[in-house]
């Protein structure tokens, strides 16, 4: 599948964890999908992320949910936490789940290139 090859009907945002963010480029790049990449920071914890902007008609576009899904991947982190109510400030870890993927399909009715 190739820029060229559909008409561009939908466009996957993609936020992925910095750390995911090599692999779904390689994985995307293996099936021949175009796509913008662009810097971005957001959630509670405030990680460095990923957006992928990829445009794709509706037939691929199950097939680009499950590569991203697939690439990447939640896991277990930790930061530190302080514990309320006690006599001087305790920091405990607290266990999270980092990484995986968000992802919003938009449907396109009309785009020009200039």
């Amino acid at each position: 599948m190739t820029q060229f090859d559909t008409q561009v009907t939908r466009m996957v945002l993609a936020v992925v964890h910095s750390q995911d963010s090599d692999v779904v480029e390689t994985e995307l790049e293996q099936e021949g999908v175009s796509y913008a990449k662009f810097p971005s920071t957001g959630g509670f914890l405030f990680e460095k992320n990923v957006t992928f902007l990829i445009a794709t008609d509706e037939q691929h576009t199950e097939k680009i949910v499950d590569l991203l899904s697939a690439a990447a991947k939640k896991r277990i982190s930790y930061v530190a936490a302080t514990m309320d109510y006690t006599p001087f400030p305790m920091i405990i870890p607290a266990e999270t789940m980092v990484g995986g993927v968000t992802i919003f399909i938009l449907k396109v009715d009309h785009f020009e290139e200039y």
